[in-house]
């Protein structure tokens, strides 16, 4: 008789994750599998940085709380570990966090911005919606910089497209923040 052995996948922790070489790849923690995603080109970057500075502004003249990049991980519900391009945090959620601890956020981001790259798959986005709402989230962006679209999710079922003529609309999360879908693809004015 044959006895099979189940390893349960390794449960990762900050200190391990933060260990990390910087290797030049992202790292998140998918179903207690080290997921390592290449960093992106210049247009994704250019896109982060289009909405950080704008979100940015924005959140501290209102002080409505803060805006992280893709360095910012997230714990989520089910022990993934998430870093979304972009997210905000309202200061309700933040007035508690010790500032001087390295420790990753516990929950997910209240607007999550996501940028598709050539190699992410729409079961890939899926699921880190699932995460991100499940965990959380009340409002994502995902971004597609091939179409110059965006996606606007409030669940994810809940999702509309957004072509060049609309603008990403912070809602009650950043209230009168409107910031015009054609804006992330402008070409450079020098």
């Amino acid at each position: 008789m044959n006895t099979v052995l189940e390893t349960p996948p390794k449960t990762w922790t900050e200190t391990e994750l933060q260990a990390l070489s910087e290797d030049g790849y992202i790292h998140e923690v998918v179903n207690g599998n080290l997921v390592m995603s290449p960093k992106n080109n210049w247009q994704h970057g250019d896109i982060c940085v289009r909405l950080i500075v704008a979100m940015a502004t924005y959140v501290r003249e209102r002080r409505l709380g803060a805006v992280f990049d893709s360095s910012t991980g997230f714990w989520m519900h089910n022990r993934n570990c998430r870093a979304p391009d972009v997210s905000f945090v309202r200061k309700d959620r933040l007035k508690n966090l010790d500032r001087s601890s390295p420790a990753f956020f516990q929950g997910a981001p209240d607007l999550a911005v996501e940028i598709l790259s050539p190699s992410m798959t729409r079961r890939d986005m899926d699921e880190r919606l699932n995460d991100f709402f499940a965990s959380g989230t009340r409002l994502a962006w995902v971004i597609d910089p091939a179409r110059e679209l965006a996606e606007i999710c409030h669940s994810p079922t809940e999702r509309r497209l957004l072509g060049s003529g609309g603008s990403l609309d912070g809602e009650d999360l950043l209230p009168g923040f409107l910031f015009p879908v054609s804006d992330l693809f402008e070409e450079w004015k020098w």
